[in-house]
């Protein structure tokens, strides 16, 4: 089987190519588990060193070029035998919402190439769509959970392609094009290496920078929830999702991974009861530094989900925040300026 990951290059793209090889196998449109031949990382740019990590196995090809060009997009697909498509590319909530332009390209548009690549190739593949939660936005009762089955009215423009992309997905799987599936994701936390240009980028560098000895301004208000996950359980349930039989005459193809809502206070409150008291003064300082444009964004996601679509196709349950911290320390925590646990000592 065939595996292309669009975004290959960003973190998820790596972590998850880093999961599925160790899996050797993934299920195909038909539901028959096929061992995994090959993973095409595709991205805007080429790795800075394409031996390094994951990009340097064996199985692994990196491509880089243009989303929205489609021959490129065809490109990708063209192929013999079982293929999957995990859509991962896309311009961060931020800079989607400051560049109008820049958000309909890539995440609308790049997405439309893909499927219409997909169409074109003719051999119904499977495509695994990254959604968000901010799909999320104007809701009618403030106080209930939103379920999968709320409708979608986005109050950005991040969540506004991430909506089209989602119904798109739903009608090319109802026309046979592919065997569609949406993650709407919520914020991975604790996330490592630099910030990006997502809005919600502060609910890891809350955690990371400190841990890491450096300052930190938080430009969000700390009391404004928000939907997150960690690593370990968002990855383990994107795989759950595209290995998954479709439930028989649902044309909905979306499924909210699960999630728990986080303040920057909840975090700053699981930063420090991940660290030994006598260690907490290496870690740097956190200072408020709110930008409104940026609460505005934050604000206008809802972070109140439930997620019994997931639960039912047996995604897992994400743990609670001092566990996220204890995690990011085990597997990212090469650098920091604290004693680093050892997840084989650690009973999760």
């Amino acid at each position: 089987m065939r595996i292309v990951i669009t975004g290959g290059q960003g973190f998820l793209g790596q972590e998850l190519c880093k999961l599925l090889l160790k899996n050797g196998a993934a299920k195909d449109s038909s539901g028959t588990a096929r061992s995994i031949e090959g993973v095409t990382l595709f991205d805007v740019a080429a790795p800075r060193d394409p031996s390094a990590g994951v990009n340097g196995d064996p199985k692994v090809t990196c491509v880089s070029g243009d989303i929205t060009d489609l021959a490129v997009c065809k490109g990708l697909v063209e192929g013999s035998g079982p293929l999957s498509i995990i859509h991962l590319a896309g311009v961060m909530s931020g800079q989607a919402e400051k560049d109008f332009d820049v958000g309909l390209q890539v995440n609308l548009y790049g997405t439309i190439n893909m499927l219409e690549a997909c169409r074109a190739w003719g051999k119904k593949p499977k495509f695994l769509f990254a959604s968000s939660m901010a799909v999320f936005g104007e809701t009618y009762d403030k106080d209930a959970p939103i379920s999968d089955t709320n409708k979608i009215v986005p109050k950005n423009t991040y969540g506004m392609t991430k909506a089209c992309g989602e119904l798109m997905v739903n009608d090319y799987s109802r026309k046979g094009f592919i065997d569609g599936r949406t993650a709407r994701l919520p914020t991975v936390v604790v996330r490592p290496g630099a910030p990006n240009a997502a809005s919600t980028s502060c609910y890891s560098g809350v955690v990371r920078e400190p841990l890491h000895g450096v300052d930190v301004e938080l430009p969000v208000a700390r009391n404004l929830p928000h939907a997150v996950s960690t690593t370990r359980a968002l990855l383990t349930n994107l795989v759950i999702l595209h290995d998954c039989t479709w439930p028989e005459g649902l044309v909905d193809r979306g499924a909210t991974l699960p999630s728990i809502p986080a303040t920057l206070q909840d975090l700053i409150d699981a930063l420090y009861a991940a660290v030994p008291e006598e260690e907490r003064s290496r870690l740097g300082k956190i200072t408020d530094k709110e930008d409104k444009f940026l609460s505005g964004v934050v604000g206008s996601m809802s972070a109140n989900m439930s997620s019994e679509r997931g639960v039912s196709l047996g995604m897992v349950k994400v743990p609670d925040l001092t566990t996220a911290v204890l995690e990011f320390l085990e597997d990212f925590g090469d650098k920091v300026v604290v004693t680093r646990p050892n997840k084989k000592q650690r009973v999760s």
